[in-house]
């Protein structure tokens, strides 16, 4: 860690990619600044997933014009938002799957609803299976 800086920090501000504490000591967190945010999502949209060292040095160089950053803080950019993209697309494909049973699983009741219904004849037992039907269909 670098000299000045602490392990922790609770209150403070973010100066040129740096956090400091109300006691104006630079914390040991890097975050990025919105201009190198900006570029760094940028680069992931356009395709960059996993830089190479020589790509990561260069990016950190351009980078630095707008706040403190090191090569270490570019490359676990890279990671932690690929790790984030891959979390975000589990979930979506989680969601797609509970949708498609949700609506495999109306179909198959209502169906069997159906053919309980017609089966069924015209008396009392019809009304209960009706009743039921909406019921087990509709909620």
């Amino acid at each position: 860690m670098e000299e000045g800086m602490s392990d922790f920090c609770f209150r403070g501000e973010n100066v040129g990619g740096n956090r400091v504490s109300a006691t104006g000591t630079k914390c040991g967190r890097w975050n990025p600044t919105t201009e190198q945010a900006k570029v760094l999502t940028q680069l992931f949209s356009s395709g960059l997933r996993t830089p190479s060292t020589d790509q990561i040095q260069k990016i950190s160089n351009q980078l630095s014009f707008y706040g403190k950053i090191e090569s270490k803080n570019v490359f676990y950019w890279f990671q932690n938002h690929k790790a984030r993209e891959r979390q975000k697309r589990r979930k979506v494909d989680k969601d797609v799957i509970r949708t498609e049973n949700s609506i495999s699983m109306n179909f198959f009741t209502q169906s069997k609803c159906h053919n309980l219904f017609s089966n069924a004849k015209h008396n009392t037992t019809c009304l209960v299976v009706d009743l039921m039907c909406n019921l087990i269909c509709f909620f």
